[in-house]
């Protein structure tokens, strides 16, 4: 961005989250210009560190302060730069912070404007609060994944994008902004609050549409009953989706893959396909199994079909699409191409040079307890006592 200040510029975040969820909430953040401090075990840091390219992806633009909150002098230094602190995020199982002496009432009783913001699995409340889970179990439970073939079954994971992790970072970072916006809009009257962000809670709120679909049906399975709609084979052992759920669409894939057959009256609306899927897919598989991938993709897209390759992980760094939007990042200082922080919708608010390299274990222990008021006297004893660890 240019010209302007990011919205966020002068809000401090001090982040205990680890892992994906609160560290992609916080890492929006840090874009949006915000001074997100993020606080370490000094025994290791995140454990996301040991998936050194999702850390860095995750932590960019962040300070470090690698301090053991397990200690008195450890708490006591928190609450004092909590004390001038906005946001306080944590990622923990619900009642750990407040055995730390963390929690938010302990917090709120040094900052009442203080917006605290728990994130976890499951939430503060209900019988799921206690349980451990990472992403593919939030989606299992709001009813995210069909179920596989037999088969199929051991290795089958239906996607590679995180929906539970990053709709909670992005449900997060929204109520984040919210709460700054009330704050700001009533500055007198306005009280900290707490946050509960459940994963699954978030997951379950982006399934709405496919469940109130399903409602109208007597199964989930006749909810997902969806003829041209789906993954299909093609003859150089690569895959399509192929969309055609509307009827303009259906008539013009049928035509497309001559295939006349299937544009008698008996499948002129969704309702009477999704009756004569079985015989649908029977001969509209094999007949899209005759193209190659890209041939078929081209014929498709003349006939105004949507229709997509199903691609790996690499090929949309090099698709001419994404590039000219500008979600491809190439840089002489990174070593790796990378996908924009932000969609284009967005990338006007976001500043991408506030995205330095993530930060190593403590490295800036030393300023960030400077800049709390802390005196070197203090910060020497508390590295001492290893209550403080610094590069």
């Amino acid at each position: 961005m240019s010209g302007s200040q990011p919205p966020l510029s002068g809000v401090k975040v001090i982040d205990l989250s680890e892992q994906v969820p609160g560290p992609n909430t916080t890492r929006l953040l840090t874009g949006l210009g915000a001074d997100v401090l993020k606080i370490e075990r000094p025994d290791g840091g995140d454990r996301l560190r040991h998936r050194p390219a999702m850390f860095e992806a995750e932590n960019r633009g962040k300070r470090s302060l690698a301090i053991d909150l397990k200690r008195e002098e450890g708490r006591a230094t928190l609450l004092r730069m909590v004390a001038d602190a906005d946001v306080f995020v944590e990622g923990y199982r619900p009642g750990v912070t407040d055995r730390l002496g963390i929690g938010f009432k302990d917090l709120i009783a040094v900052n009442p404007r203080l917006v605290y913001v728990s994130i976890s699995g499951y939430g503060a409340s209900g019988p799921y609060r206690d349980l451990p889970g990472h992403d593919f179990q939030y989606l299992s439970y709001v009813g995210a994944i069909p179920a596989p073939l037999p088969e199929h079954a051991a290795n089958y994971v239906p996607t590679t994008l995180p929906v539970a992790d990053l709709g909670t970072a992005l449900y997060a970072s929204l109520a984040i902004v919210l709460a700054l916006h009330e704050r700001r809009g009533n500055p007198d009257t306005f009280v900290g609050k707490h946050i509960d962000v459940a994963m699954a809670d978030c997951a379950l709120s982006m399934m709405e549409p496919r469940i109130a679909e399903a409602m109208h049906e007597q199964t989930s399975a006749a909810a997902l009953v969806r003829p041209g709609y789906g993954v299909y084979a093609t003859k150089d052992g690569r895959y399509v989706t192929i969309g055609a759920l509307e009827d303009h669409f259906w008539a013009r894939l049928a035509k497309a893959v001559s295939l006349p057959e299937l544009l008698g009256p008996e499948y002129a609306s969704f309702p009477l396909r999704k009756q004569r899927i079985s015989e649908i897919e029977a001969i509209l598989r094999p007949r899209i199994q005759e193209f190659d991938r890209d041939s078929l993709i081209e014929l498709l897209v003349q006939n105004d079909v949507p229709v997509a390759p199903l691609n790996d992980l690499h090929e949309p760094l090099t698709d001419q699409h994404f590039l000219d939007r500008g979600m491809i990042v190439r840089s002489e200082t990174a070593p790796h191409t990378r996908v924009s922080e932000w969609p284009t919708a967005l990338a006007g608010f976001a500043d991408r040079a506030l995205l330095t390299t993530a930060p190593s274990v403590g490295e800036h222990s030393v300023q960030i307890l400077r800049d709390a008021g802390v005196s070197d006297t203090e910060i020497d004893e508390l590295i001492r006592t290893g209550t403080v660890v610094t590069q």
